[in-house]
């Protein structure tokens, strides 16, 4: 082994979208700054990028309605309070999402209900049929690492109980299943735009929904709790949104950096999806493992790579393997990663969850009088046994977006190495 170890390959991070940059992003921020409009509503030579955005992203996702928030935080809190989520409800999610999907519910004053996970590692249908319950509003599809489950059977269910569904679509950009968008299944969807996110602005977020009754309390809640009018100004008078509003607009520069970025994502997904979809097919060979079920491999995201081992020992075997084979991103990464450190991913390292604190340091959301049934919620590691199963035994890679032709042998060359190591090779 020692004599074939290749090099340090000095990996790009993962971060798709940012990869791509160049004289057509700083054009759309110089483009802004010297209109001397930033804000989205009104201003001296207002260039409309957030109008514009919402417009084009509504119609590439297949959807009626498209609202820029400034983070993917922000929209989850958004699109729930636009549900009507609060207090005395229970919102439904699965154990495997990153930690601002749960906090939203948690913010929101509702109860969060753990679903376990399928080999898609999203929502398993048949555990969220067992876990609802009279005071369930929402279910959360969460599509991690830009795969689409089975939403046809979670969005059955919903429908058969009478409940809305939420897409997190953050790490599933441009991703579809079968020709339909990711955000376009559910009631409402929600997207994020930081930088480890298929295309980005940095930061921002937005919300994408079919209904106009949901985008205008979406649009009241995003602003000071009012509608506007034509001129940006606010409407006082309609008694239908009189609402609280958090002012977490987005603004002209992020919308103006992500019109190029959407005009690019294509290229994005398809360098991830044909490099991941390589490594695979080398590793049809083997055995020992398996990887994340996908229901449409043409649709996902393509930026991560799932190894579930037979053994959790040779997962780990298989992970320092990858790192003795120079496969490792540039000083700080975290990638490729034992599922065991993905932190704030799972769960049960959620301490806030698991310990059920509050916002503001007392009066956490399963003491209040509305919520007193669900005094005894646990969040505890076994909540979800098959994540958790998962968890113990998955090695994950992340696909970078731009890769040498070179990086690419080696990362093929590496894995081979590996497999052919811990002899995981089928026989013959």
């Amino acid at each position: 082994m020692n004599e074939n170890k290749i090099p340090g390959l000095d990996l790009p991070q993962e971060w798709p979208g940012a990869h791509y940059y160049d004289h057509e992003e700083e054009e759309a921020v110089a483009r802004v700054a010297r209109s001397h409009s930033p804000f989205r509503f009104y201003g001296p030579d207002l260039q409309g990028e957030v109008d514009q955005f919402e417009s084009e992203f509504a119609e590439f996702i297949g959807v009626n309605h498209c609202l820029g928030v400034s983070s993917g935080t922000a929209a989850l809190q958004v699109a729930l309070a636009a549900m009507g989520v609060g207090p005395g409800d229970e919102v439904l999610l699965p154990g495997y999402f990153w930690v601002s999907t749960v906090s939203a519910v948690v913010r929101s004053g509702a109860i969060p209900k753990l679903v376990d996970v399928d080999a898609s590692f999203s929502m398993d249908p048949e555990d969220l049929e067992r876990k609802i319950s009279p005071r369930s509003r929402v279910v959360i599809m969460v599509h991690m690492g830009g795969v689409i489950g089975h939403i046809g059977k979670v969005m059955d269910t919903c429908r058969k109980h009478g409940l809305l569904m939420l897409e997190d679509c953050a790490q599933a950009g441009g991703a579809h299943q079968f020709g339909k968008r990711a955000g376009s299944f559910g009631d409402m969807a929600i997207f994020s735009f930081q930088l480890n996110k298929n295309f980005t602005s940095g930061e921002g977020g937005a919300v994408v929904t079919a209904s106009r009754e949901l985008y205008d309390k979406a649009f009241a809640i995003h602003d000071l709790g009012y509608c506007r009018k034509k001129d940006g100004r606010l409407e006082f008078n309609d008694p239908n949104y009189q609402l609280w509003g958090i002012g977490c607009r987005m603004n002209e520069f992020i919308a103006a950096v992500l019109r190029v970025q959407l005009r690019k994502l294509d290229a994005i997904l398809t360098a991830m999806r044909d490099m991941k979809h390589r490594i695979t097919g080398l590793l049809a060979s083997c055995e020992g493992f398996r990887t994340r079920e996908i229901p449409d491999p043409m649709g996902e995201g393509g930026g991560f790579l799932k190894m579930i081992f037979d053994d959790k020992e040779v997962s780990h075997a298989f992970l320092e393997g990858l790192v003795k084979n120079g496969i490792t991103v540039k000083e700080g990464g975290l990638n490729p990663v034992h599922m065991t450190g993905w932190g704030l991913h799972i769960y049960y390292n959620v301490t806030s969850l698991v310990h059920k604190t509050s916002i503001c340091g007392h009066h956490p959301v399963w003491e209040w009088k509305e919520n007193s049934w669900a005094s005894d919620a646990n969040y505890t590691k076994g909540s979800c046994p098959v994540l958790d199963s998962y968890v113990e035994r998955t090695v994950l890679f992340c696909i970078p977006s731009k890769l040498s032709e070179h990086q690419k042998d080696m990362i093929l060359a590496a894995f081979e190495n590996i497999c052919d190591e811990l002899k995981l090779k089928k026989a013959l």
